[in-house]
């Protein structure tokens, strides 16, 4: 029942700040160019901030060795999540923009907001170095291919090649890469610069959640709602996938806290950042804003259940 209440009460917390944002736009406190600027103040300022302290703070050189077997699992568990989506993407025949921003959507997880609250009250010894490393391997994944699924199909600067690489190098990217260089080299910060960073970072969120209510007041999301691949989408990846991972990780030996900790990884709502992303690159927001609400809405039902799933498992 605690791991219920606490899924619960980060969801309520996560809609209120939705609604909030709602109501700034219905004011007129905020309008279109307003949150424009607001999505420019996240991802070039709070969430990279946000991302180098969280990391400095709760990692060690040592304790990232300990638990270097994340990053391998890490990786193998977004490449099941890659084929899960191309595989509804097939069924549904999704093409364009909505294909690739459906695949973002569905394999990128809400680890700040609603991830870290939730498992670190689940494992609160080792569930916050856990998510550290884990987050490493998100980043890079979704600060690059994410970033590339949130561009307009028509754009070439989605391709990989050497000329559009520099395309990439975005602050929260160069932000996970500083903080290893800080955790490595055991580089200490002052107090009052950590305080800073902390009180910087700690905007992001609540930011990036204003941002999404703002938007769905300008949105018109009727016709997403009818869109079968979401529906599929949220019960394959949110309860099918976070169990079948979390019983292969068990019969590898992988430890208990480990394996619950990354397969409510997998279980977690779409992250709010990919709406922000794929309205700043002119692809598909609306469908993104509200993949991003089904999901989250979804989430109600669907992390208790795989909580529940991964107790009786244990």
């Amino acid at each position: 029942m605690e791991q219920f209440f606490t899924a619960l009460m980060q969801i309520g917390l996560f809609l209120i700040l939705i609604c909030a944002g709602i109501i700034t736009v219905k004011v007129k406190i905020f309008d279109e160019h307003s949150l424009a600027s607001i999505s420019r103040l996240v991802i070039q300022v709070s969430l990279p901030a946000y991302i180098f302290i969280s990391a400095v703070n709760s990692a060690t050189r040592q304790s990232i060795m300990d638990s270097l077997i994340i990053v391998p699992i890490a990786v193998v568990l977004y490449m099941i999540l890659i084929a899960a989506s191309w595989l509804i993407e097939k069924v549904f025949h999704l093409q364009g923009d909505r294909k690739s921003v459906f695949r973002a959507a569905l394999v990128f997880g809400n680890i700040g907001f609603m991830g870290i609250p939730l498992v670190t009250v689940i494992y609160p010894d080792t569930a916050l170095l856990y998510v550290s490393i884990f987050t490493i391997v998100d980043q890079l994944f979704f600060w690059t291919y994410g970033v590339l699924l949130t561009k307009q199909a028509s754009d070439e600067s989605h391709k990989l090649s050497p000329a559009n690489l520099k395309n990439l190098l975005s602050p929260p990217l160069i932000a996970i890469v500083l903080a290893i260089i800080f955790i490595v080299a055991r580089i200490h910060m002052p107090a009052v610069l950590s305080s800073a960073l902390t009180a910087i970072g700690n905007t992001s969120m609540p930011l990036a959640l204003v941002y999404i209510g703002g938007v769905l007041c300008t949105s018109d999301i009727r016709p997403v709602l009818k869109c079968g691949e979401l529906y599929t989408g949220m019960i394959v990846k949110m309860t099918m996938l976070p169990v079948i991972c979390y019983v292969v990780m068990s019969l590898m030996g992988i430890r208990a806290d480990m394996a619950g900790t990354l397969a409510f990884m997998v279980a977690l709502p779409g992250i709010e950042l990919v709406p922000m992303l794929a309205k700043t690159n002119g692809s598909d927001g609306d469908y993104a804003v509200c993949a991003i609400m089904l999901t989250t809405l979804a989430s109600l039902i669907t992390l208790p259940i795989v909580s529940l799933c991964i107790s009786l498992l244990s």
